[in-house]
């Protein structure tokens, strides 16, 4: 469910209903084990999928770097979300509602544990992540992949692995990366063909 305002999960009560959802939101429960799974396997910690976002129904998966370290501590909401609160995530959140994606997206991160510069290892580590969430999202039609780190992995690792999938080249959504309209722009017109892309 698309919320009407950005940052929600500031909000302890909205929070709380989230974390509620884990265990029964059924579209994120594939996600969740996978994500159980890789945490139990690697003793790394990484976030939640979001159950408010589309799960394994997504037709549109945006693919950030990585997840700030700030959202895996007590205070943050551990999830990967748009509604987390933070610059980054308000300003996914600005431009899908810009564009009415509002439904079926999923959002994730290449590498999906914190890293502050991320390695070739970690990037290598995270295409094979992020090549197994694929396959957990059989409607998936479009990714969005939001940073040059993420493009280039997905040209090296991922791209002949979902050949039915368009890939859309997007900026990194941090307030650095977007410290320039023109960026701003770029991202503005990825977001509005994805939602063009699924109607």
């Amino acid at each position: 469910m698309f919320l009407d305002r950005p940052q929600a999960l500031s909000d302890k009560a909205v929070l709380e209903g989230r974390r509620s959802q884990l265990a029964t939101a059924p579209h994120i429960q594939s996600l969740e084990q996978w994500r159980a799974d890789y945490v139990a396997a690697r003793s790394l910690r990484i976030p939640h999928f979001d159950p408010d976002d589309a799960g394994d129904q997504a037709r549109v998966l945006f693919v950030l770097d990585r997840p700030p370290e700030e959202v895996l501590s007590e205070q943050g909401s551990g999830f990967v979300s748009v509604d987390n609160p933070d610059s980054s995530a308000e300003r996914c959140w600005i431009e899908r509602d810009a564009a009415g994606l509002h439904n079926e997206v999923l959002m994730w991160n290449l590498v999906p544990f914190p890293a502050s510069s991320p390695t070739a290892d970690d990037r290598t580590a995270g295409a094979k992540a992020l090549g197994s969430v694929l396959r957990l999202l059989p409607r998936l039609e479009v990714v969005l992949l939001c940073s040059d780190m993420v493009q280039q992995t997905w040209e090296r690792h991922l791209r002949d692995r979902v050949p039915r999938v368009i890939a859309i080249k997007a900026p990194g959504v941090g307030p650095q990366a977007l410290s320039r309209k023109t960026k701003q722009e770029e991202l503005r017109k990825a977001v509005l063909r994805a939602k063009r892309l699924v109607g």
